[in-house]
């Protein structure tokens, strides 16, 4: 069921640049009221937030990850000092989550430093910070339009508040009439302004967490297809085979027979 929806960030005049230091299944993304990112990512990528956009991320696995703190003054700085006056953004979208072996490397640098107290380090933990921060406007320094905020989108307070009722009530559901309620909306705004936001309409993305659910549970092949449905919030092992062939573009028992498959070639 994952850990929630993280706390506002703030909306400081800087960057974080994350470093993903293990693959994470589920990475949903909130800027700026909208949708921008629902996808999984690997260990090793790295991924940058404007924190002038007022990111707020669900959390559905444990955390490992290094989070650089980046004031837009220092790239700008940076951008003197390199010769790059144009430079006063990194230019990165926050959908946006790709490998890096510098930003990888220098974290990697870093962790065991972490765990000392030794006070001859904080030379060397600033000297690498410095170098992070030329390397981040060098490499992808420019300029950057934000884009507006949709009209009629759902606030970021809301978007939180109906995915997280959406969470909580996953197998049972929850009707439009009470997320909008919860959200101070009439049924019909609630259902305009979530689908503006997150792009589908809350149904469709409550069936897109049961098969994500259902996914995790069709790992134990002990367990059949009907079962798997009725704990993942199916109605019947028919419903649910519709709705995971729409999604996945294959037959959930097709689904189970090639990871069993997988499972042979990686045992032999």
């Amino acid at each position: 069921m994952g850990y929630g929806m993280t706390s506002p960030m703030g909306n400081d005049d800087a960057y974080l640049v994350c470093l993903n230091l293990r693959k994470q299944s589920t990475h949903e993304l909130w800027c700026d009221g909208r949708s921008v990112c629902s996808t999984s990512y690997e260990g090793g990528t790295i991924y940058v937030l404007d924190l002038r956009r007022d990111p707020i991320a669900y959390i559905g696995d444990p955390l490992h990850s290094l989070y650089f703190y980046l004031p837009r003054q220092a790239v700008v700085e940076a951008s003197e000092e390199l010769g790059k006056k144009s430079i006063v953004d990194l230019a990165v979208q926050p959908d946006e989550c790709f490998l890096d072996t510098i930003v990888g490397s220098i974290g990697q640098t870093l962790l065991p430093i972490f765990n000392t107290a030794a006070p001859a380090n904080q030379a060397l933990v600033d000297h690498l910070l410095q170098g992070l921060c030329v390397y981040m406007t060098s490499t992808y320094g420019g300029s950057q339009k934000r884009p507006d905020i949709v009209r009629g989108a759902l606030a970021p307070w809301q978007q939180r508040l109906a995915t997280q009722i959406l969470r909580e009530r996953l197998i049972d559901g929850v009707s439009i009439n009470e997320l909008a309620e919860a959200c101070g909306l009439s049924a019909g705004a609630l259902a305009r302004g979530f689908k503006k936001s997150i792009g589908v309409s809350p149904h469709q993305w409550l069936l897109s967490r049961r098969v994500d659910l259902a996914l995790d549970l069709m790992a134990d092949t002990d367990v059949s297809l009907a079962e798997i449905a009725f704990n993942a919030g199916f109605s019947d092992q028919s419903h649910f085979s519709r709705v995971f062939t729409q999604k996945m573009g294959v037959a959930p028992g097709a689904w189970r027979k090639s990871l069993a498959n997988n499972r042979r070639v990686e045992a032999a």
